[in-house]
């Protein structure tokens, strides 16, 4: 196991902070439905875990038992219809039928139709008796978050990673509560996990990243995702939402928090990306927050805005049609549309993109259409101005090359007549 040294961080690692594109947003046409104990029969409104299986049916853990919507009815299942305990912490579910279920304190179940079949730690491989979230892998193994350790299996290969020479190949965790994974599909896990860092797994090395070492803001992240650029999110409960870029070795992140961003709170709790590359995101206070990959803009809803019940946010879930379910701490579960529910730029948004980013020499700069004069400021992460200038657009899209930028994060910004624009760029 190998941790960056204090000088490589500071060398290699560079920590940068993250603004977002200037505009506002508005909210639009939220359908939301709310499912709970007095409407649907749920045994409990707090829920824990949201899954979805290939029929198209919803699976809903609460601390007091299963539920299971097929679409027009719920059914609820406890101690006695084949679960050991109630108090359910994880879901999912295989490209075979199968709801794989975390438990408390009774380890894993498997149920295959009628059939469950339990896994804990002393009569199977399993390495912990609660298992915190579930994930699987591009190759169909299934991740298993516990408290004393990460599992890779498929059921009959087991895998099983701690923080002692019996890890599997000798590749030592830094801690064993583990709290989420998520495996790029090139191999790489992410791991959160709670007190001991950000971690990443390969069949060779463990490495990972922490406060004392590399500054990172939280040493716990609640939940990890990876979007299209292969970037690694984790939404840490004290920390903010962190994004991990370039290599895994290369220690280099930007912390999304309510001082450099628009995101309501720094207590966040799990995130999932779409297809579009939208991250929502669920937080411990502030409801649902979601940030937009096209334009930057973040658009948060809570109780005060919207029909969500609850704005203390256990998990969050996407759902193969695209809908978004969330699991609160008291008010059940909700899901609404992204396609009508999340709010639409603001006219006076100025989308700009960036090309390569990061970049070595020179980065090219993208944006809308523009007709008329512009100006522009590129300013260094402490926000002093490094270079400035002008232009005149001619109608067709804004091509603009920076160059002989010093290594570091910059912004820049760009503006014409009522439209404005930012981007983060980063000088390797």
């Amino acid at each position: 196991m190998t941790a960056p040294s204090r000088t490589a961080s500071l060398s290699g690692g560079l920590f940068a902070s993250a603004f977002l594109l200037l505009g506002g947003a508005r909210c639009v046409g939220q359908s939301w439905d709310v499912f709970n104990m007095a409407s649907n029969g749920y045994p409990s409104n707090t829920v824990r875990a949201i899954a979805h299986d290939s029929a198209g049916g919803t699976w809903v853990g609460t601390d007091w038992g299963l539920c299971h919507f097929d679409g027009l009815t719920w059914e609820v299942l406890q101690v006695g219809s084949g679960l050991p305990e109630n108090d359910v912490r994880a879901l999912a579910c295989d490209g075979q039928g199968r709801v794989w279920i975390g438990m408390f304190t009774q380890g894993l179940v498997i149920k295959d139709g009628m059939t469950w079949t339990q896994y804990l730690p002393g009569t199977s491989p399993m390495p912990g008796e609660q298992v915190r979230n579930i994930t699987f892998d591009h190759q169909g193994f299934a991740w298993l978050s516990t408290t004393n350790g990460l599992a890779r299996t498929d059921l009959t290969d087991w895998r099983i990673y701690n923080d002692t020479d019996t890890s599997f190949n000798n590749l030592e965790l830094p801690g064993v509560n583990i709290a989420d994974v998520a495996v790029r599909e090139d191999g790489l896990v992410c791991i959160g996990t709670l007190n001991a860092g950000f971690t990443y797994l390969t069949d060779t090395m463990v490495r990972f990243y922490n406060t004392f070492n590399d500054f990172l803001p939280d040493n716990t992240a609640l939940g990890v995702a990876i979007d299209s650029q292969g970037d690694r999110w984790a939404a840490c409960p004290a920390g903010a939402l962190l994004r991990f870029t370039a290599g895994y070795n290369d220690g280099l992140f930007f912390q999304y928090s309510t001082v450099l961003s628009n995101i309501p709170t720094n207590a966040l709790t799990d995130i999932v990306i779409d297809a579009n590359d939208r991250k929502f995101i669920a937080t411990q206070n502030a409801g649902l927050t979601i940030l937009d990959a096209l334009n930057g803009n973040w658009t948060t809803y809570n109780e005060q805005n919207s029909d969500l019940p609850d704005d203390e946010l256990n998990c969050v879930s996407l759902a193969p049609d695209g809908s978004i379910w969330i699991g609160t701490m008291t008010g059940g579960a909700a899901r609404f549309s992204p396609m009508s529910g999340v709010a639409t730029p603001s006219r006076n948004a100025l989308v700009l993109k960036a090309w390569p980013n990061p970049f070595n020499d020179r980065v090219r700069i993208e944006g809308n259409k523009l007709d008329g004069a512009y100006v522009w400021r590129l300013s260094d992460g402490l926000g002093r101005t490094v270079q400035r200038g002008e232009g005149r657009g001619s109608g067709g899209p804004l091509h603009h090359n920076i160059s002989g930028l010093a290594p570091g994060t910059y912004l820049f910004t760009l503006a014409t007549g009522d439209l404005r624009g930012t981007i983060m760029l980063l000088c390797q």
